[in-house]
């Protein structure tokens, strides 16, 4: 099993677990009878067989006929789950933000925050590609670990590793465009998207080189005093991240400048 698989395992398999950890939760609780308990009773066996398709058309069936009911957010969550675990991402977005926003209160809430960010998450694209749906994972977590500080440690790690990894991949597109700008010998552009990189994303691994390639683009540029700042900042945040390469590239631009 690949990292991560191994890592949505891991937060798949703590969703359940808290959900199975109270006895009292709805989740676990007797179901009555009645037309749309039965019905309730049918989509979670669908569910535990993993026919998501028929599990989604019940549960939705549930919702219609009894949308005010204890089991309505239940429902709701465990369609999502389901459109989820059938990878229809953008769907279970919908459905998990449909949990939190019509039942807030509800057990399931902070757990259906939690997905609204992971299903963004999974329709991320690689990145030189647009962004948006990366930015949407990264709100999502940040609301998540707003609105919910008690969810389980399980939980939170996640999402704080999920946030980590989704600056990285928002640092790396602005880094491969200043690299472009770079490469075609536009050093005013390049100079931008570098400084997004250290605006933004200064604590991921793009930041390092952004600073010392700002500095290296000034110089050219015939800039001393904003290369000073710049080696400036690399010795001050990036000096002990940086490699001999980088540190070497910092000592033979300080020995080019001019004496101040």
């Amino acid at each position: 099993m690949n990292q991560s698989r191994y890592f949505l395992f891991s937060v798949l398999l703590s969703l359940l677990l808290w959900g199975c950890g109270s006895g009292k939760d709805e989740m676990t609780k007797p179901t009555p009878q009645g037309p749309a308990e039965q019905l309730f009773t049918e989509a979670k066996a669908d569910y535990a067989k993993q026919d998501w398709p028929e599990a989604i058309r019940v549960f939705e069936e549930v919702r219609i006929q009894a949308p005010a009911s204890p089991m309505a957010a239940e429902a709701t969550y465990l369609e999502a789950m389901a459109r989820y675990n059938q990878e229809m991402f953008a769907g279970s977005a919908v459905d998990f933000r449909a949990v939190r926003r019509n039942y807030p209160n509800s057990p399931f809430a902070a757990r259906a925050q939690y997905m609204v960010g992971e299903s963004f998450y999974q329709i991320s694209p690689r990145p030189e590609l647009d962004q948006s749906y990366t930015i949407l994972a990264l709100s999502e977590f940040q609301n998540f670990l707003h609105d919910f500080p008690d969810a389980p440690a399980t939980l939170v790690d996640s999402a704080q590793k999920r946030i980590v990894e989704i600056r990285g991949t928002l640092a790396e597109k602005y880094f491969q465009a200043a690299r472009l700008y770079d490469k075609l010998e536009y050093p005013k552009s390049a100079v931008i998207y570098y400084q997004r990189v250290l605006d933004n994303f200064y604590d991921t691994p793009f930041a390092t080189e952004s600073e010392i390639r700002l500095a290296e683009i000034d110089y050219d540029l015939k800039k001393p005093d904003e290369v000073r700042k710049a080696l400036d900042a690399f010795d001050t945040k990036y000096l002990k991240l940086a490699t001999p390469a980088e540190r070497q590239r910092a000592l033979e631009l300080h020995s080019k400048l001019p004496n101040p």
